[in-house]
């Protein structure tokens, strides 16, 4: 007597039928497809804010480096610092919500790198004439589900965007 025939006829029968298979396939194959699926989509959003804030700061750069100044909506021209930061923060506006305290503008040292003493870079100070300045923005992203922050170190990443621009010659 073979071993296929000491299993009785019922558990023989059972092992015949291929209903179920189906379901077993699918469960197989919707785990790394909703991973893939939402993975893009976690990805794609964290690529969106980089992108929205790396224009932005072009964007700020742009109105320090030429001196320009923005009106506040009501008349009122800003400083040079608030048009900065009020450049970046429309910029931005649709997409989302940079607190105006992570945006830093500061003068660089001769040798390109950030002042030691941290006031420095806390004084949003947009320089002068010809002075060499830096803008940086900071800001933390938030990911829709813990599987992508998983991977990612946590449930958010810090995006930091700088540009570091020379001001032109212009008239206070």
């Amino acid at each position: 007597m073979s071993s296929w025939q000491a299993i009785p006829k019922r558990i023989r029968r059972l092992c015949r039928n291929d209903s179920g298979v189906s379901a077993v396939e699918m469960g197989i194959t919707l785990l790394p497809f909703l991973l893939v699926v939402f993975g893009t989509a976690e990805f794609g959003w964290y690529f969106l804010h980089n992108h929205t804030m790396n224009t932005a700061v072009s964007e700020g750069i742009r109105i320090g480096a030429t001196g320009q100044t923005l009106d506040d909506g009501m008349g009122n021209t800003l400083s040079r610092e608030d048009s900065i930061k009020k450049a970046i923060h429309d910029k931005v506006a649709g997409v989302m919500v940079i607190d105006p305290a992570n945006i830093k503008i500061f003068p660089v040292d001769a040798d390109w790198t950030d002042p030691d003493d941290p006031a420095v870079v806390n004084t949003a100070a947009a320089g002068g004439t010809g002075a060499f300045m830096r803008v940086r923005v900071l800001y933390t992203h938030q990911w829709f589900t813990d599987l992508v922050g998983g991977f990612m170190g946590g449930a958010t990443k810090q995006i930091t965007s700088e540009g570091t621009y020379r001001n032109e010659n212009f008239i206070l």
